[in-house]
């Protein structure tokens, strides 16, 4: 007796222990990662679970159904009981749904709703047979649609009878006809289409917010123009209604401002680097004729000191003879008083590169006025210190006739501020601010007040 107690005991245990894992196992929770062209109906129907509770469970938008591909979703169990109480009775409705299906063949003009009445079923059914998704309308001509009703026997006329007997049975069929066609347009959306529109492929990586703001259009302009389902698949064609973008052309206008400066700023860089080749030959010219004054006196000197040389005069002759030395040491040499305009825009362009000095009026350091008055000093003109000084130095003309050479100043006349060297065009050589180097300028975007030539 106790024998068989014990195994009783032992039975009734391993069953508990049973039922306890298969209920555990039932209503444990699944993860299944979405692949591409997977729905939310999709997923309910492979784990038997209702899409309510999925997109619950997900935190998914019950309006839009949208899943992304790649995109790890938790599968409820809650349902699984009632799931297999109705077991039997869903087995027996797919097996009837199975036996009644049949393949149905779309024509121009057919809809699902049509096809639902004419074959005596449900447009839900219909999606469901065929695998559609819950917000899908669309079908088309030569798809092949599985049914599961039989159709439904239309009357028609026989051909025996009078051209009067047809004509009341079509004015007695039409308004059935315009009833149907209401309820299919009650139950289609309507896409909305501009006659201004175009149409984008999507590509990898974009979205619906991507594309409008490309287009400057909205999202909901986007979806009222396309049957979207839940998921925006590369390659798709969009319709975009009256798109205030276009970004093939803002692209391409993009990629030509960026060739237009660089092609300036090489031209630029070019001009700048023949304006010193010029500067410096100007320079090396200028040195050449320099020395050449300085050593003609000198020349002319020795003949005479040897025929008149004598005892007491010899101190004289050495401070004479010294004398040539001394020219050559003055801070700056004067050249000619007769230079034109293109000699002293040369000249001052072989200082680029020196820093600015305030006070500063040598090749160690230059201020604007300094610069200026240096330049104008080697060629023997000498026109003051400073920028109000150097105001009276000419005669006072616009900007639009100034000379290459001639002085431009900014500020009225008797409060200038700033002083350059005229190179032609919009172009000017100055000494700018503190910080900064002798450079070149550009008047289009520093424009002088007016200008002087120097007399």
């Amino acid at each position: 007796m106790n024998h068989t107690a014990k195994k009783l005991l032992v039975g009734t245990v391993g069953a508990a222990g049973l039922f306890l894992a298969t209920t555990a196992t039932a209503n444990a929770d699944t993860t299944h990662k979405v692949a591409k062209n997977d729905t939310v109906w999709d997923l309910s129907q492979k784990y038997g679970v209702s899409i309510q509770a999925i997109e619950a469970l997900n935190n998914i938008d019950q309006n839009s159904h949208l899943i992304v591909t790649g995109q790890t979703l938790k599968v409820p169990a809650k349902d699984a009981q009632v799931s297999e109480n109705n077991n039997t009775t869903q087995a027996a409705d797919k097996k009837a749904d199975t036996e009644n299906t049949s393949d149905v063949t779309v024509k121009a003009g057919d809809t699902l709703w049509t096809l639902a009445q004419q074959y005596n079923t449900s447009v839900e059914k219909l999606r469901e047979l065929n695998g559609l998704a819950a917000d899908a309308y669309l079908i088309h001509p030569g798809n092949v649609l599985k049914v599961n009703g039989t159709v439904q026997a239309t009357q028609q006329p026989a051909q025996t009878e009078q051209p009067v007997q047809q004509q009341d049975q079509a004015q007695t069929e039409q308004p059935v006809v315009q009833q149907e066609a209401t309820q299919e347009q009650a139950q289609e959306p309507q896409l909305v289409v501009s006659a201004n529109h175009t149409t984008h492929t999507v590509q990898a990586g974009e979205s619906l917010y991507s594309i409008a703001q490309a287009y400057g259009v909205t999202v909901d302009s986007l979806r009222a123009a396309n049957n979207l389902g839940a998921t925006l698949l590369v390659g798709q064609t969009l319709t975009i209604n009256d798109p205030a973008k276009d970004p093939a052309q803002e692209a391409a206008a993009q990629q030509a401002a960026q060739e237009q400066a660089a092609a300036q700023a090489q031209q630029e860089a070019a001009a700048q680097q023949a304006a010193q080749e010029q500067a410096a030959a100007a320079q090396a010219q200028q040195q050449a004729a320099a020395q050449q004054q300085v050593q003609q006196p000198v020349q002319n000197q020795a003949p005479a000191q040897t025929q008149t040389q004598a005892p007491a005069q010899q101190t004289q002759q050495v401070q004479q003879q010294a004398q040539p030395a001394q020219v050559q040491q003055p801070q700056q040499q004067v050249v000619s008083t007769s230079a034109d305009g293109g000699a002293i825009a040369a000249y001052a362009q072989s200082f680029i590169g020196t820093p600015y000095v305030w006070g500063g009026s040598t090749p160690s350091g230059f201020d604007c006025s300094g610069l200026t008055q240096y330049v104008y000093a080697h060629f023997g003109k000498q026109i003051g210190r400073n920028t109000i000084a150097q105001e009276s130095a000419g005669t006072h003309i616009p900007v639009s006739q100034a000379q290459v050479g001639d002085l431009l100043f900014w500020g009225t006349p008797g409060s200038t501020y700033h002083v350059a060297i005229y190179l032609g065009g919009n172009s000017f050589v100055a000494a700018p601010e503190p910080g900064q180097s002798v450079k070149i300028g550009n008047m289009a975007y520093f424009m002088p007040s007016f200008a002087v030539h120097v007399n």
